[in-house]
């Protein structure tokens, strides 16, 4: 290797570095959130899961019941909406948007508010062909399940950011 292209890759290195990049899905918690149960209307829903995946990814304890948790993550709603883009000369839909939103609270163990209710939403646009329905309803069904891990990640990255409760760990 040239010394001039070891240079490089060292400066690209050190400034990556620098400036705070972290690979994706690489989300340190705060202390207060090592042990960590999920509540949700849904248990086992999809969003509980991936929540509890990526808590668990994070290196969190995922616990079952709140009296063993730091803090418990409420999921208080989801809501999927579709709205058109665009139509055709047709008259008929060409392009849609995916809107996902998540709702979420952070409580401590005994049900009180560690931080105000929160939500987060995630877009994303699709195109819309009448001759491949069934190509662009597995499409629709994929960026539904990608929407949910984007929300999912914007609120342990929230989660990442926020300061320790008042009163303790």
């Amino acid at each position: 290797m040239s010394g001039v292209l070891r240079t490089g890759l060292l400066l690209a290195v050190s400034l990556c570095a620098a400036c705070g990049f972290h690979l994706r899905g690489d989300v340190a918690l705060p202390d207060w959130l090592e042990r960590v149960q999920v509540e949700s209307e849904a248990r086992y829903g999809e969003v509980a899961e991936e929540l509890r995946r990526a808590l668990r990814a994070a290196g969190a304890a995922v616990v079952e019941h709140p009296e063993g948790a730091q803090a418990v993550i409420r999921i208080e709603g989801e809501q999927s909406r579709r709205r058109i883009l665009s139509v055709g000369s047709d008259g008929r839909p060409s392009e849609y948007e995916l809107i996902y939103s998540l709702s979420y609270s952070v409580q401590d163990p005994a049900g009180g508010p560690r931080a105000r209710p929160r939500s987060v939403t995630e877009r994303r646009a699709y195109t819309f062909d009448e001759a491949e329905v069934l190509g662009k309803s597995t499409e629709r069904d994929q960026l539904w399940r990608e929407l949910r891990r984007l929300a999912v990640t914007a609120v342990l990255t929230r989660l990442r950011y926020s300061a320790a409760p008042r009163g303790g760990r």
